[in-house]
């Protein structure tokens, strides 16, 4: 058992998925935190730039009036012809260099933003946590039943042995004129009833296997058999106010609601900070550098022409909403609401925990008794069955002795499996419930023996059908 749960932990999908989520939020507490830090930022384009501009007006491009020189009798053609211009056409490259570093002095919600985040890694961690035990709870539990069912399947075989065996007998004594066709009737009803249960066990131990398969991840389902029989697995030692108190430390259940209220708490604050001013330094330097022809031709260029641009800022900035229609106050308000909702599910859940510890505590200190009482009813059962087997093969008796105790002994075996099963995995949940675990009890185990290996009657029958069989 062990062995299982240490591989569902390192193999189910579903633990990894919740620590891979715990991981998660310790990198965006991470992120919260970095918020402290001022940001460093660059940008740098670069690239050819073309314009080709065209006007309907004679002089658009030269911005001066051409008829002023008509005032003064020139004539157009003694202008300049660039003054009579109508397209524009430039083409340069152009490269923008920007560096900004802010930094925000004083954020209102920085400070509780962090703490949330500190929660929801402690409500992360207690997913993980929580998963890796339920998941070592379901595996046990699943270990437990194909226990059981490989159990029900040993004693069934034998129990069916042991019905073919009576039914050859009753059969015989037919043949000799001591029995009649309905004794024989009554041993082939009790034959199918437990061929039946045996049926029932096999299909069950199949989903049991494919049940601890999936818990394990191992698509072989049909290869998984545990390594030990169906036995008491120990006894719990505690007493039930340290089960109990050890409990209410020991579950995130717990842990996790009271996480959840401590966000929302905090979340009410992030939502007022918006009320609150926040303060932070802004620095900024701008270059741009131009190479080509930002104009056409005579006069304004001659040559390749080249520009820089500085520009430089450092400033303070505070931002502060002085009026949202009171949308902040609306969703502190539901966070808040929300946070006494998650600590009422918190107390919720200490009640829970203590019921199930009871519960669980309950059947385990009970169910110690019902086992050493329900092994002794199968060898009770198996003793008596062996005593009405040789009566009625000796002549003594009726064939309604030897069903009813064949009756008996599979009512004591099904029993007895499922005491002991019922019994185990009380233990395995009182120990996931509490965190404490349960001890190895020797004596236990003395009481209770294996009854189940009794069962067969095989030799007794063969020694008692040689012997009538020489008498007759």
């Amino acid at each position: 058992m062990p062995t299982a749960v240490r591989l569902a932990e390192e193999r189910n999908p579903v633990i990894l998925e919740n620590l891979q989520s715990f991981k998660a939020a310790q990198d965006s507490l991470g992120s919260d935190f970095a918020t402290w830090w001022p940001v460093l930022s660059f940008n740098f384009n670069f690239g050819n730039y073309n314009q080709n501009s065209y006007y309907n007006y004679a002089g658009a491009n030269s911005g001066i009036d051409t008829s002023i020189y008509s005032e003064y009798g020139a004539s157009a053609s003694e202008l300049p012809s660039y003054l009579f211009a109508r397209s524009y056409t430039s083409s340069f490259l152009q490269g923008v260099q920007t560096l900004d570093l802010n930094w925000k002095i004083y954020d209102p919600a920085r400070q509780p933003q962090i703490w949330k985040g500190k929660y929801l890694v402690k409500e992360a961690g207690s997913d993980y946590i929580i998963s890796r035990r339920d998941y070592a709870l379901q595996t046990q539990q699943a270990y437990v039943r194909l226990q059981k069912f490989l159990a029900s399947i040993l004693t069934s075989e034998q129990l069916v042995e042991n019905d073919l065996l009576l039914l050859n007998l009753a059969k015989s004594r037919k043949k000799l004129g001591v029995s009649s066709e309905l004794d024989v009737a009554k041993q082939l009803t009790v034959l199918r009833t437990d061929q039946v249960n045996l049926v029932n066990s096999k299909s069950d131990s199949m989903v049991a296997q494919a049940e601890l398969a999936a818990l394990l991840n191992d698509p072989k389902a049909s290869t998984i058999k545990p390594s030990e029989a169906l036995s008491p697995l120990g006894s719990w030692q505690e007493s039930l106010d340290k089960t109990i108190e050890s409990a209410l430390d020991y579950r995130q259940i717990i842990v996790k609601n009271l996480s959840i209220a401590q966000q929302n708490e905090l979340q009410a604050q992030i939502d007022l900070a918006i009320y609150r001013p926040t303060i932070e330094l802004v620095n900024s330097l701008y270059w741009t550098k131009n190479l080509g022809f930002p104009s056409s031709g005579s006069p304004w260029i001659i040559e390749t022409g080249r520009s820089d641009l500085w520009n430089s800022e450092s400033v303070i900035q505070v931002t502060l909403t002085g009026f949202d229609g009171g949308r902040a106050r609306m969703d502190a308000s539901a966070s808040r609401k929300r946070a006494k909702s998650a600590q009422a599910a918190a107390q919720q859940s200490i009640n829970s925990v203590i019921e199930e510890v009871r519960e669980y505590f309950s059947e385990s200190v009970e169910g110690r008794e019902a086992v050493i009482v329900a092994s002794q009813r199968v060898q009770a059962a198996s003793t008596a069955l062996k005593l009405q087997s040789l009566r009625f093969n000796a002549g003594y008796g009726t064939i309604t002795d030897v069903v009813q105790s064949q009756q008996d002994l599979t009512q004591a075996v099904e029993s007895y499996i499922s005491q002991l099963s019922n019994y185990n995995l009380a233990l395995v949940n009182l120990s996931r419930a509490s965190g404490l675990s349960f001890a190895e009890d020797s004596n236990l185990i003395q009481q209770v023996g294996n009854p189940l290996s009794e069962l067969g009657l095989t030799s007794i029958l063969r020694r008692a059908q040689s012997s009538f069989d020489s008498d007759r």
